[in-house]
């Protein structure tokens, strides 16, 4: 599959404020020949964390090392990643907040103080060795900050926060990557992948790829224009009506409206309901329906709005009220 991330800043489309603060950073490192300061990306999957990281270490040619918080779930795998770091390197840590609390005080105290204490014996014949470590840097990534230990966040020098983008964003990264596959696509049928991205650069170049594989299965000229009548023709067959949703998000709508009478709705209550996993719903299904004003979370809960109301009328989801076992 073509590698179709964006390799340097001037590549990178949208989250301008965060682009321009980085250019600066990295400008001042390159001039001082010092180690890029500790940073964190925040912001729901797919909108660019893992690709800033890369562009990082490929703009100041430093080695990038990536892991993952739940990888991370004991102190000697700690220690031996720490260990194995030299002068500059970049180590990236996926899903930060994953990691265990005993491993995140490893972790935050060789950030500050680039050492790592090791404690060797049993008892009151233990002894602590202090290792020195090499000048790294730590980028984490994570959708959840408020389950990183407070003292782990504030080691973080510069902290970013990642927006949803927007259709015109969305739609000039699909055009940038359909050139890559070869493909040519009009503006309004760009748009309209972008519309079905919900406002996140992966799900967007997911689409763009299956459009890819759609076009070659059905022996469609790829050399010729891309139309907006071919797009609607490829989301139909995906069931993506012109909201740009999904199946699973008209579920979690029609769910909302039906078992919880519009809400208020828990969480975990309404994930078991609509058959999705809580972390799904929060952080994949829910931001794009809030964005587009048709779920609102409350203290009490999840609740449809007037505007999601009117959706499902207009889509035709409406069933008997209390009908049981209604199939999705």
């Amino acid at each position: 599959m073509q590698n179709l991330r964006p390799t340097s800043l001037k590549e990178f489309i949208g989250q301008k404020r965060v682009v321009e603060e980085l250019s600066i950073y990295i400008n001042s490192v390159k001039q001082r020949r010092d180690a890029f300061p500790h940073t964190l990306f925040i912001g729901a999957p797919g909108l660019g964390k893992t690709t800033l990281s890369r562009i990082i270490a490929l703009e100041l040619r430093r080695n990038l090392k990536q892991t993952s918080g739940p990888v991370l779930d004991k102190p000697g795998i700690i220690a031996s990643l720490l260990t194995s770091l030299r002068d500059g390197d970049i180590l990236f840590i996926d899903e930060v907040h994953r990691i265990p609390k005993v491993c995140q005080e490893i972790l935050y105290t060789a950030m500050e103080d680039f050492a790592l204490d090791i404690v060797i014996g049993k008892g009151s014949a233990s002894k602590t060795i202090r290792l020195k470590l090499p000048k790294f840097t730590l980028i984490g990534a994570t959708n959840k900050p408020n389950l990183c230990l407070p003292p782990l966040l504030d080691r973080f020098q510069l902290v970013f926060k990642l927006d949803f983008y927007d259709e015109a964003e969305l739609a000039e990264i699909i055009e940038r990557a359909g050139k890559e596959l070869g493909l040519n696509l009009e503006r309004q049928a760009s748009l309209l992948l972008a519309k079905a991205g919900k406002g996140i650069p992966r799900q967007a170049l997911n689409l763009l790829r299956r459009l890819d594989n759609y076009l070659n299965g059905t022996n469609q000229g790829l050399k010729d224009l891309i139309t907006a009548d071919t797009v609607r023709e490829f989301l139909r067959l995906l069931d993506i009506d012109e909201w740009g949703l999904s199946p699973e998000d008209r579920r979690y709508l029609f769910t909302l409206y039906y078992h919880f009478n519009g809400g208020p709705a828990g969480l975990e209550s309404l994930a078991l309901a609509s058959q999705l996993s809580p972390s799904e719903l929060e952080t994949i299904f829910e931001p794009p329906l809030i964005r587009l004003g048709l779920v609102s979370r409350t203290r009490r809960g999840r609740v449809l709005t007037e505007l999601g109301k009117r959706y499902i009328l207009e889509q035709g989801l409406v069933f008997p009220k209390r009908q049981p076992n209604v199939p999705f």
